[in-house]
């Protein structure tokens, strides 16, 4: 007899995409589905919802495709991403989520990207949105390509202290932590989602890295890891990573700003500012 659990939860995620859409978005790996909400509050359950909800709206006609979600991805997701509700965060997992649909049944990759969006705070998490949002706007359309490192390093970006803490909705109690900008830059570079060389702080001191920069701000650079987690959180795990310089890429998210204002690139400068 099912767990009445179980159906309770599948009809909550049901709620959110309708059943036919949790079979389509994971083929057979649907079977496991209900042994994983067993145990799951409804509030989780109703996160996990809203990263279903995504990850079809990402996913579109490729529903119609074959496909099916491998076990370990659904399973990493369901157990990382129902205790997250920040948007920045049901984002990047429902993208994950989409990416992972496959026909290649050893395809796991999603499972790993999930930890690592379960590791980062959501302070990490809306800075990485912010960084490849702004380099995607800043080099849209451009020759510049992330696939060398040597051309990574022509795309280090600058983005002033006032702008970036406005993209960041951040409160006066926050500002006002020093340890809050350490944790962020320290985090995404030495999990590798920016490059090692980046710095914070006085126009003075960010001249060290770059002549160009042009107050107190924030030097970085983008790295091949970041990248690859930016297209995942969008449903194109499976692009080169300079699809994401181009006008295909869709990567809004409702309410947040899609750039840093008045961030520049400070080396080999393709444009104005955005």
């Amino acid at each position: 007899m099912p767990d009445p659990i179980t159906n309770v939860g599948i009809g909550v995620i049901a709620a959110y995409v309708g059943k036919d859409a949790i079979v389509r978005i994971l083929g057979p790996t649907a079977d496991y589905l209900g042994g994983e909400l067993k145990e799951f509050t409804i509030r989780r359950v109703e996160n996990v919802g809203r990263i279903f909800s995504n990850a079809e709206r990402k996913l579109g006609d490729k529903l119609n495709g074959p496909g099916q979600v491998p076990p370990k991805v659904l399973k990493t997701i369901i157990n990382e991403g129902s205790y997250s509700d920040d948007r920045i965060a049901v984002e990047y997992f429902g993208g994950v989520l989409a990416s992972s649909r496959t026909d290649v049944s050893r395809d796991d990759r999603g499972a790993r990207i999930a930890k690592l969006i379960d590791s980062l705070s959501a302070y990490q998490i809306r800075t990485h949105y912010l960084i490849y949002s702004t380099v995607s706007e800043l080099w849209s359309n451009s020759a510049h390509s992330f696939g060398l490192s040597k051309n990574r390093r022509k795309m280090q970006l600058f983005m002033p202290l006032q702008g970036y803490a406005e993209a960041m909705e951040f409160t006066e109690v926050e500002w006002n932590n020093p340890q809050i900008l350490n944790h962020i830059f320290h985090g995404l570079s030495t999990d590798g989602l920016i490059e090692g060389e980046w710095g914070f702080g006085s126009q003075q001191v960010l001249k060290q890295l770059s002549a160009n920069v042009t107050g107190d701000g924030i030097v970085c650079t983008p790295s091949a890891q970041g990248v690859e987690l930016f297209l995942w959180a969008f449903g194109h795990g499976d692009q080169d990573l300079d699809f994401s310089l181009t006008s295909d890429f869709s990567l809004a998210i409702e309410g947040i700003p899609r750039a840093v204002t008045n961030a520049v690139a400070t080396k080999d400068i393709p444009g104005e500012s955005v």
